[in-house]
């Protein structure tokens, strides 16, 4: 089993500096609302490539931010689509919505975030 959110975004704060996460937060918290709208619309056009990519982006925020579940679950996402799967790659952005609010309620706790 994997170390806990809480053991990982202590780390990654030791390297980089609590500052640095938290302003990485804010940006987490943008960005992930915009690449979940950019996913979602694309896949209602069937445009897995514009999907992938918007994917792909929420893979590496996901995990610059130690969010390993997001991480794996957008990636799934991202598979689906470079490989052409629209009901798999439909399917795997089911769970990422609730996913990312998770997320944004870890962030804005432990960095004091509106």
């Amino acid at each position: 089993m994997g170390k806990s959110w809480i053991a990982a975004i202590a780390e990654r704060e030791a390297q980089l500096g609590a500052d640095t996460l938290a302003r990485m937060a804010k940006i987490f918290i943008d960005d992930s609302s915009t690449q979940l709208g950019t996913i979602a619309a694309a896949l209602a056009r069937k445009e897995l490539a514009t999907a992938r990519g918007a994917a792909h982006d929420l893979v590496a925020n996901a995990g610059s931010m130690c969010f390993a579940m997001l991480e794996g679950a957008a990636r799934e996402c991202e598979r689906a689509c470079i490989g052409g799967n629209h009901t798999g790659a439909l399917a795997a952005y089911k769970s990422l919505p609730a996913l990312v609010d998770i997320c944004v309620v870890l962030l804005r706790d432990r960095y004091n975030l509106k």
